[in-house]
């Protein structure tokens, strides 16, 4: 038993060690285009059909970098919100963190969203959702404590007020990684008045007055 034990945490210590390489071809050799088992085991200085025995494919692999990234910015944004115990404060150093650290490390983020084919694979894997899940469930626990406290109000439902946060803070990620933030504002102007504008609307929030406007027709 002791054995089988032993042998289990060789092989999780040589999958991660595979993730790492991974990674790191990934952020710094050109991206999915040069991810494959054979620039992985070059990274590592082992046989190219090590990786093999740990990953059933490329595809598989992918989900699983994918699922490192988004516990990536997981443990990021939770280590942002540790010196403050004040929601508000705590709210800024979040979405601060998760827009400096997205542009910081943007083939990382890119990993998280961009040009990756939603395959049923993807879909299903339980590792992927729930990393994705926690990823925002920072944010929505920062939201609820908050309301728990009287500091936010209750109108809207911390899950709603956390995907909104998100969607802002990407579309300021993704403006800044694509060069596109050049009419007149940059990152370092919008992103605390980005922060400050969603903060002050959870205030005025009416679910009554929200326009019913279908984009997915």
């Amino acid at each position: 038993m002791a054995r089988k034990r032993f042998t289990e945490e060789v092989r999780s210590r040589k999958r991660e060690q595979i993730l790492d390489a991974a990674m790191s071809v990934f952020e710094n050799k050109g991206g999915l285009d040069a991810l494959s088992f054979r620039s992985i085991a070059a990274e590592l200085g082992v046989s190219y059909s090590t990786p093999y025995g740990y990953f059933s494919s490329k595809e598989d692999l992918v989900i699983a970098l994918r699922t490192r990234a988004f516990r990536w910015m997981e443990r990021l944004t939770e280590d942002a919100i540790q010196p403050s115990a004040d929601p508000v404060r705590q709210l800024e150093l979040l979405a601060a963190a998760y827009i400096h650290n997205g542009v910081a490390r943007a083939h990382r983020y890119e990993l998280m969203f961009f040009d990756l084919d939603s395959t049923d694979a993807a879909k299903n894997s339980l590792e992927l959702r729930a990393a994705k899940r926690d990823a925002l469930n920072v944010c929505t626990r920062v939201i609820a404590s908050g309301q728990e406290q009287g500091v936010f109000p209750t109108k809207i439902d911390p899950l709603t007020a956390s995907h909104i946060f998100w969607v802002s803070a990407h579309g300021l990620v993704s403006l800044q990684v694509a060069g596109q933030l050049v009419m007149g504002r940059d990152l370092d102007t919008l992103a605390p008045l980005v922060i400050h504008a969603l903060r002050t609307g959870m205030e005025h929030y009416d679910p009554a007055a929200a326009p019913r406007i279908m984009v997915n027709q």
